[in-house]
């Protein structure tokens, strides 16, 4: 990569985060080490569609206040001390009046959705190869990202809130070199030791012996077997690639097609050394096919099965004496899919993983094409600039998703009339990011419909989501009870309830994106070390309870549309989230940390769907969660509540957790004693500009890796709050504080 300067002179480089010392300004903390001046990025916005671009001549440009506060500078002028609130009302206010100053002009919340830390050295991979050029000041943010998140042992984990590991290490290690940062940079010789010590790369799990291999400093025979081949299979076979949930599949088309080609980069100076660099022995010593099950216990997350070790074993021995007819077929059918994805979503695609990898596909099938170049142009769409550094995001936004909820909780607070503009640009970027057609043949492609869902982050993405699709339709018929609002029309309603209905599983349950169409047996082909629960797109309470909710909801608005079909839904779903709730009380939450979350999901699910609050399932979710409250009265899990699927205690209550918490007990009816508790902790921890600290990690996926919804402690303090209000204004003795 060119630099203007050198990264140790522009890492050495650093502006004041702000002019002031007191912290209430500093809700997602100050700018950690800075290595550009930060006053000179600018957010570029369009459609939801979010890019960071660093201004040349600061006199060009002034920054919003939303810039500042993304970046971790001062905000004081802008989000100023707010009157401390006696009410909850009051604090539900405070909390609106601040998160509208970082609304964007399009109506969204634009927030960091990072934490995974295997995904921003894929995309420098993919373009050391192709030659894809970084900005000199995204070079600098991104090394500044590493280096803020490397651990005192030298290392790097899976996630911003994993201990280190090889596979964390490794990436981090070959990317910050690619970069331009030196071998015998202090940092690199901390993370070389951790690397040595702990048996060098060769026990990297297999998504990142695949990048290494990608580069040409792992070799292909290090390697299981990924064959294209798969795709050639009849559809009815029960583990054909297409049966697979979605995110599985698109990350292993692409990553079969560079295996099928074994296309490596070129092998220059600095792989040379790299080779040296990462491994314990010399590279021509290794034994790479050893290779093929060395997973570093430091890793090991979910084992391979014996099963999958024996097709492996079967695998390998068919990649020796492939048929070269049979192999061109199959490249060029997953080609033929891997096109389609890039085009369906603009270049998007369905996240990171597949991104770069789909990217690197078509370097390699074409070159710098037209195609190519329309990847490159939405590389910035995954590229977030947060107070730590730039950082690739693991999506390409959470846009329609923290709208959507945040419509609902300022709706919720009873004050949507003092927040009019705000509200009705909400809902101008719910109706422009609501799906309007279906992908062509989608039967080929092995799509869902799409027409009238609504996607996670924004319209261009365009993959349908069981529960965005719920949470945004159900944001529309809210927001319909205002007069300044214009509906919108009855088909695009009936469009998004028709997608949902269509992705009701037998079982009664959601899945995320499509049906499950696999049995939960095809999960021991699972080759991902470090996650679990990634072959078939799973039932999920979180899902489901977004669905019921929202068919409950249409239903009073259009009791005579398809009246059998939706009340049967309703049913089926309520007794789905019976049936998985746990002996315990509690359902465990899939998409966020954790009890707390999937509790509140399942509660909410059964209320909406008719549940008693005096049922015994009911009543024992909330004795669980009461179980849990703390003597601050707040609540806190740790991400390893995930992993472990057991509850695991936080040292520190935490605002989202709390706030979920106390939605699941207002809605539940339950005694208001531990609730105000619960809200004099909101309270006490909301800032005096109305905002509040981000604390730990709140989101996770396949269990092992956490993710970033910065947004959160935002938008479910604020409902919480609103949701009290409630009881203030109609129960005020019973409510008061």
């Amino acid at each position: 990569f060119k630099m203007a300067a050198s990264p140790s002179t522009v890492l050495a480089q650093s502006t004041s985060s702000s002019s002031s010392k007191d912290e209430k300004y500093y809700g997602l903390g100050r700018a950690l080490n800075p290595s550009t001046d930060l006053r000179r990025w600018k957010l570029d916005v369009k459609e939801g569609r979010q890019s960071w671009r660093f201004v040349e001549q600061q006199a060009d440009y002034v920054q919003s206040v939303v810039e500042k506060y993304l970046v971790g500078l001062d905000t004081a002028a802008e989000a100023p001390v707010l009157p401390k609130p006696k009410t909850a009302l009051e604090a539900a206010r405070n909390g609106v009046k601040f998160w509208e100053k970082i609304q964007c002009e399009d109506g969204h919340w634009p927030n960091d959705y990072g934490g995974p830390m295997f995904l921003m050295p894929g995309l420098i991979f993919t373009s050391y190869i192709s030659a894809h050029q970084f900005a000199e000041e995204q070079v600098a943010e991104m090394i500044r990202y590493m280096f803020n998140l490397q651990a005192e042992d030298g290392g790097w984990g899976l996630h911003i809130e994993c201990k280190s590991n090889i596979f964390g290490t490794s990436l981090q290690y070959v990317a910050c070199r690619l970069l331009g940062v030196p071998a015998d940079h202090p940092r690199m010789v901390k993370a070389r030791q951790f690397l040595h010590d702990n048996g060098g790369a060769t026990g990297i799990p297999s998504w990142g012996k695949f990048w290494l291999a990608t580069l040409g400093v792992y070799e292909w025979d290090g390697l299981n077997p990924v064959p294209p081949e798969l795709w050639l299979l009849p559809d009815w076979v029960p583990f054909h690639p297409g049966r697979w949930w979605c995110h599985c599949r698109v990350v292993y088309l692409p990553m079969g097609y560079i295996y099928g080609r074994r296309a490596t980069g070129p092998i220059t100076p600095l792989i040379q050394e790299l080779r040296k660099e990462l491994y314990t022995t010399p590279y021509k010593s290794i034994d790479w096919p050893a290779q093929r099950h060395n997973v570093n216990p430091l890793d090991m997350y979910s084992p391979h099965h014996p099963i999958l070790k024996f097709f492996n074993t079967i695998l390998y021995a068919y990649e020796k004496r492939h048929n070269v007819t049979i192999r061109k077929k199959a490249l060029d059918l997953t080609l033929d899919h891997i096109r389609s994805e890039n085009e369906n979503t603009n270049y998007i695609c369905i996240g990171p993983v597949n991104k770069v990898i789909n990217m690197l596909a078509i370097w390699y099938a074409e070159g710098d094409s037209p195609a190519f170049r329309k990847h490159c142009d939405r590389v910035d769409d995954y590229l977030w600039l947060g107070t730590d550094g730039m950082k690739m995001q693991g999506y390409n936004g959470s846009q329609l998703w923290d709208t959507a909820f945040t419509i609902q909780a300022i709706i919720e607070t009873g004050l949507g009339n003092e927040f009019e503009k705000c509200l009705q640009k909400s809902y101008e970027f719910l109706d422009l990011t609501q799906v309007r057609e279906d992908v062509p043949t989608p039967e080929k492609y092995y799509r869902h419909i799409s027409k009238g869902a609504w996607p996670f982050s924004t319209r261009d993405h365009g993959w349908p989501i069981s529960d965005c699709t719920a949470e945004g339709l159900r944001a529309a018929l809210l927001l319909n009870q205002y007069s300044f609002i214009k509906p919108l029309t009855k088909q695009r309603y009936f469009d998004a309830v028709n997608v949902i209905l269509s992705l009701q599983n037998k079982s009664g349950g959601w899945a995320t994106y499509e049906l499950k169409r696999g049995p939960d047996a095809v999960e021991i082909l699972n080759a991902a070390e470090v996650f679990y629960g990634i072959m078939v797109d799973y039932p999920y309470v979180e899902c489901t309870s977004a669905c019921v909710q929202t068919l409950v909801m249409f239903r009073t608005h259009f009791p005579y549309h398809r009246p059998t079909e939706v009340n049967q839904s309703i049913r089926k779903g309520a007794q789905f989230l019976k049936k998985i709730q746990r002996p315990d009380g509690s359902w465990i939450g899939s998409w966020a940390v954790c009890f707390t979350y999937g509790t509140w999901f399942g509660v909410e699910g059964l209320i909406a769907a008719g549940e008693s609050v005096h049922s015994p399932a009911i009543r024992k979710a909330c004795e669980f969660l009461i179980s849990k409250q703390r003597s601050d009265g707040g609540w806190g899990e740790t991400f390893d509540s995930c992993v472990t699927r057991n509850w695991s205690e936080n040292t520190d209550s935490q605002v989202v957790n709390t706030a979920w918490c106390v939605l699941t007990l207002l809605a539940a009816e339950w005694d208001l004693k531990p609730i105000r508790r619960a809200i004099r902790f909101l309270i006490e921890r909301q800032l005096p500009n109305g905002d509040w600290q981000l604390q730990d990690v709140s989101g996770v996926f396949n269990a092992n890796c956490s993710i970033s919804y910065n947004g959160y402690k935002n938008i479910f303090p604020i409902w919480a709050l609103g949701r009290y209000a409630y009881h203030e204004r109609y129960q005020p003795e019973a409510a008061r504080l």
